[in-house]
């Protein structure tokens, strides 16, 4: 889904403004008594969860979601099928309080919870689930996430429009309890995507009867463990605990919080002064080092999650793969990680995240900015010469401001060639991104699954969340081979040789893995470090009592 600095050494550019706020912020909270933690660490009069979200989210309608920042409000509003462990991430029951799959691994039953219900306390059904997931694959619908679908019979034809009645779909309820799914081949990783935001179920008679306004506070009806009752839009959603959900004597949480703050000074005042109990990763990147090994309520681990700029091979010079190679190999990726952000970055110009099991990427082009420069010649543009000025866009965040201008320096420096930037409020970026009208776009992907599959397609041509124009027909020949393949070496080079064909056109420029940098209150229970940096909150808690206990304890909430 989805997503600082010192001198850069040997560039001849440097970057100084971070240093004095940081070390001034630091400083300010090392004099207090409590100083092993980043500020204040009073947990809040009542059983209220306060984190910041990031941007305002796109969409509260699961079958439109892309962002984390929408991922993260859904999964308290709704629960699909599966949902995922709060420590492993391996799937686990959700909707579904059991399922079977047929020896072949064609077929996939699963078995509703009868106690499972809408908030307005109707029950979820099996046909909820055929209609929320036809809802995703139909055309009129637009969803970006339809691909994921794909897998199941007649999906893709259907939301391509070649087959026009739903009721050739591999979709069946069985009875009102009982939801049958055929795939047209066997993938090791279908219960991962049933706990996904696009794949839970929404609720048709309240949408057809206010249509776009269906996601109103006053109208909105979920099946998970809280329930929306505020919406301030740009400042915060507000959501209480749901005591129809199934489950509702597990969740500890009477309130939820959640902010929607872009700058991420404000959001690291407001959580050092006590009024936030959670950044996931909303604060200065500068402040990272220092945070590193001091505060206990720090934490940072590799995420499955890659940082990249997308590159719309529709408008020209970026039509020209030499230009693309060119800007590719100029840009100084571990200057970025490693002197920029400081913040457990890996830097690097293949696609698919490190740490994956059976997977090793192909190499990309590395930082050589003469051959670069020579590469921009051979393009048509020695030393820059007759160059387009182009755009650069990225999301309003200070990170993204900075990798942005790190890289615009880059190249003027080593092909002289002037690259404006512009930054946009979240819901606007994206759109102009997904319309394609951008030159280069910032962009980013975390995995939905931990294969890399979930990087590999969204470069197929067909994939709702290709924000480069680029279409290639090996490329999607070979990804195609890779979903019928089941000898899973075998699989696996099919999806290097794909991500070998990406390297070498590169529509993409691949810059770095992510890690999850989080700040988390030390009365906070049940938020654990995941690749995915997924934490459903109906597993979280405020343990009053956290003082009292030894440091290894999970703590119990009361």
């Amino acid at each position: 889904m989805a997503d600082s600095v010192k001198p850069i050494f040997g560039q001849g550019i440097c970057f100084l403004s971070w240093a004095l706020p940081a070390l001034l912020l630091l400083a300010t909270v090392a004099c207090r008594p409590e100083s092993e933690y980043f500020g204040r660490v009073d947990p809040p009069a009542t059983s209220e969860f306060r984190y910041n979200n990031g941007a305002e989210p796109e969409f509260l309608d699961p079958g439109l979601m892309v962002a984390d920042t929408d991922w993260r409000i859904a999964g308290m509003l709704f629960e699909g099928l599966t949902v995922k462990d709060p420590k492993t991430l391996q799937p686990r029951p959700g909707v579904a309080e059991r399922w079977e799959i047929s020896p072949d691994g064609l077929a996939y039953t699963f078995h509703l919870r009868k106690n499972a219900r809408w908030s307005d306390g109707a029950p979820v059904t099996a046909q909820d689930f055929v209609y929320s997931w036809t809802r995703l694959l139909d055309p009129a619908t637009a969803a970006r996430y339809a691909n994921q679908l794909y897998l199941i019979v007649n999906a893709e034809p259907f939301n391509q429009g070649k087959i026009k009645e739903a009721t050739e779909l591999g979709l069946r309820a069985i009875d009102d309890f009982t939801l049958q799914v055929r795939l047209r081949e066997p993938v090791p990783y279908f219960l991962f995507l049933t706990a996904n935001a696009p794949l839970y179920p929404v609720p048709r008679t309240v949408m057809e009867q206010f249509g776009d306004q269906w996601t109103d506070p006053d109208k909105i009806v979920g099946n998970g463990p809280f329930r929306l009752v505020e919406h301030r839009t740009h400042d915060r959603i507000v959501l209480e605990r749901n005591p129809r959900y199934w489950n509702a004597k597990s969740v500890h949480l009477d309130r939820v919080v959640a902010y929607s703050i872009d700058d991420n000074y404000t959001s690291a005042n407001l959580y050092e002064s006590g009024r936030l109990d959670y950044l996931p990763g909303y604060f200065p990147a500068e402040y990272v080092p220092s945070m590193r090994g001091r505060f206990r309520d720090f934490n940072s681990n590799p995420q499955l999650a890659i940082y990249y700029y997308s590159l719309n091979v529709t408008h020209p010079p970026l039509d020209n793969v030499l230009v693309r190679r060119a800007l590719s190999m100029a840009v100084d990726r571990s200057a970025i990680t490693d002197d920029l952000l400081r913040g457990g970055q890996i830097p690097g110009a293949h696609f698919v995240p490190v740490g994956l099991p059976d997977y090793q990427s192909p190499p990309g082009p590395e930082f050589d900015p003469q051959k670069a420069a020579r590469l921009l010649a051979e393009a048509g543009y020695p030393n820059g010469q007759g160059f387009p000025e182009m755009e650069l866009r990225f999301n309003t965040l200070d990170t993204h401001r900075k990798i942005a201008e790190a890289i615009q320096q880059m190249w003027a420096k080593h092909l002289n060639i002037h690259v404006t930037l512009h930054n946009e409020e979240w819901a606007a970026f994206l759109k102009t991104r997904q319309n394609l009208e951008h030159d280069i776009a910032r962009d980013g992907w975390i995995g939905d699954y931990p294969d890399p599959s979930a990087f590999i397609d969204l470069l197929e041509s067909t994939n709702g969340n290709n924000d480069t124009g680029w279409k290639n027909a090996e490329y999607d020949r070979l990804l195609v081979l890779s979903r019928r393949e089941t000898d899973p070496q075998k699989r696996m080079r099919l999806l290097q040789q794909c991500e070998e064909i990406l390297l070498r056109e590169l529509p993409v420029l691949p810059i770095y893995t992510y890690a999850s940098n989080a700040l988390t209150k030390p009365y906070v229970r049940g938020i654990y470090p995941t690749s995915q940096d997924v934490h459903p909150l109906n597993e979280v808690c405020i343990d009053r009592h956290w003082r009292d206990r030894a440091e290894s304890e999970d703590g119990v909430c009361e």
